[in-house]
């Protein structure tokens, strides 16, 4: 379903599901996506919501009008409304409109804003966005993306290095070591749906032991997806013993400055 989709993209739908279990929805709202996109691509939500109190604000109003629900395990699969789902067909036509192979983050904005009668595009309108000026802010971002003092490219797709760099403050303190990334057993707690790696309790009632509940792992630069089954380029990273990078990050902005790689 998601071939076309850039890995952003991919990323924003799963943020939308994890979303979507912590508001204990049984369904992926538009609500849930335009959180999805929010978190996943700050580069685009720079360019369309560049008041980090709007972010803030869409985020408190949600959930000011979500009623509240015992949280999700996201170890459920939560399917998508039929809203949602009109708004990823809307989001194939902007790619299509625009002239693109693949779909990225910013069509699923603009599907967002084509369902019109959906709480998300509400959200948005609200603060000033229309689908028209949302249009014309990715075509002047799409004409911008080829600087390459702004952007720099990774697995394919444009990274805002102001972004990356921001994030280096923080994952240049730790020493990385390369891994294969592997599959882990978690537990789930029965009466929140919180996930807990250490499984020392998994004969206790309270809990429910899941035998490789923890299926991916995300870089915590590029967000690119680190699992088993998506090839070597997927399955190899490195890590601090808690965060992960993809090889194409830790090699492109770490490696001179590791001091565990001296």
């Amino acid at each position: 379903m998601f071939e076309r989709y850039t890995e952003k993209a991919r990323r924003g739908i799963f943020f939308a599901r994890y979303e979507a279990s912590q508001f204990g929805s049984p369904h992926i709202e538009t609500e849930h996506v335009l959180l999805g996109l929010l978190r996943e691509d700050p580069a685009l939500t720079s360019v369309v919501l560049p008041s980090a109190r709007s972010i803030a604000a869409i985020r408190k109003e949600i959930e000011e009008r979500t009623s509240l629900r015992e949280k999700i395990s996201t170890s459920v699969d939560l399917p998508l409304t039929n809203e949602s789902k009109r708004v990823l067909a809307y989001a194939a036509e902007e790619a299509e409109r625009f002239g693109h192979k693949h779909i990225g983050s910013e069509h699923l904005l603009l599907g967002l804003l084509r369902e019109k009668g959906s709480f998300a595009a509400h959200l948005l309108n609200s603060r000033g966005l229309s689908l028209e000026r949302a249009r014309e802010l990715v075509s002047k971002r799409q004409n911008t993306t080829d600087r390459a003092h702004d952007i720099v490219e990774i697995h394919g797709e444009g990274l805002d290095l102001s972004y990356v760099q921001a994030q280096l403050v923080e994952l240049e303190k730790f020493a990385w070591r390369k891994r294969q990334w592997k599959v882990l057993d978690t537990l789930v707690e029965i009466k929140s749906g919180r996930i807990f790696f250490d499984v020392t309790l998994k004969d206790d009632p309270g809990f429910k032991f899941v035998v490789g509940g923890w299926r991916s792992e995300f870089c915590s630069v590029c967000h690119w997806e680190l699992n088993t089954h998506g090839g070597p380029e997927h399955a190899d990273g490195y890590t601090n013993g808690r965060e992960w990078l993809c090889t194409e990050c830790y090699e492109k902005f770490l490696s001179p400055r590791d001091p565990g790689n001296a």
